[in-house]
């Protein structure tokens, strides 16, 4: 149980994924001398009732162990959005939007991409 080389493990069964765009990297604070990790993850999946837009995605920066922003839709809660310990609903329109709109968050978090 876990990911498989052409697929993801999710939920009791496996989806053929194919990862479209990934990235791992520290940004600076831009008020303290504290990094933050980034991570993105954005993979095709196919369409289905879970995933109609056919993507699946996980964006997130983590601050001294912490969640500060994220972005996920996995199974059973959709797209949704993290800001601290709280959750929102997110409407994903494309990839080009998410990341954007993920970058233009951590930056109102006071961090530079």
């Amino acid at each position: 149980m876990g990911l498989t080389i052409n697929g993801l493990w999710l939920y009791n069964h496996i989806v053929k994924a194919r990862p479209v765009f990934q990235e791992k990297r520290l940004v600076p604070s831009s008020a303290s001398e504290v990094a933050a990790v980034v991570e993105i993850k954005i993979w095709d999946v196919p369409k289905s009732k879970d995933y109609p837009s056919g993507r699946k995605f996980s964006l997130f920066l983590v601050a001294e162990g912490k969640v500060v922003v994220g972005f996920d839709n996995h199974k059973p809660k959709g797209p949704h959005l993290h800001l601290g310990n709280r959750e929102l609903p997110y409407l994903y329109r494309n990839n080009e939007r998410l990341i954007s709109d993920f970058w233009d968050l951590v930056r109102k978090a006071g961090f530079e991409p």
